[in-house]
């Protein structure tokens, strides 16, 4: 999503085009197999939920068509986790990968062996 002039802009597809999800199933099914996904537009081209959704549908309060109201449906299921993963901003992360991403948010320690070493305190000092 971008600001031009003032305006929110939304980015997206075609409902007709190849890479298009229509539903909340089809992006909780791309999710999983790809493993994260940004929620909205990033450095990254076509890499997140909102270039692979008709723009328009972007907060028009429908739960079948809106990835607005899909992050909470998605996240409500439990098999995908929903926050501010990328840079502090919203995306998907699935179960299979969360765990990778955890041990790389935490430079390599397990829980425990963060916690030992302080380090649980500096990152939340930190805001980590």
């Amino acid at each position: 999503m971008g600001n031009e002039s003032g305006e929110w802009i939304m980015y997206g597809v075609d409902w007709n085009a190849p890479e298009c999800i229509h539903t909340v199933d089809e992006a909780i099914e791309y999710i999983n197999e790809i493993g994260f996904l940004p929620l909205f537009k990033n450095a990254i081209p076509g890499f997140s939920l909102e270039e692979r959704t008709v723009p328009d549908y972007g907060w028009c309060d429908d739960p079948k068509k809106d990835p607005w109201l899909w992050r909470a449906i998605i996240a409500g299921r439990h098999d995908i986790v929903y926050g501010k993963f990328f840079d502090k901003k919203a995306g998907f992360i699935s179960k299979k990968w969360f765990p990778v991403f955890a041990k790389y948010r935490r430079d390599g320690y397990d829980f425990d062996a963060l916690y030992e070493d302080g380090g649980l305190w500096k990152r939340w000092r930190e805001g980590i």
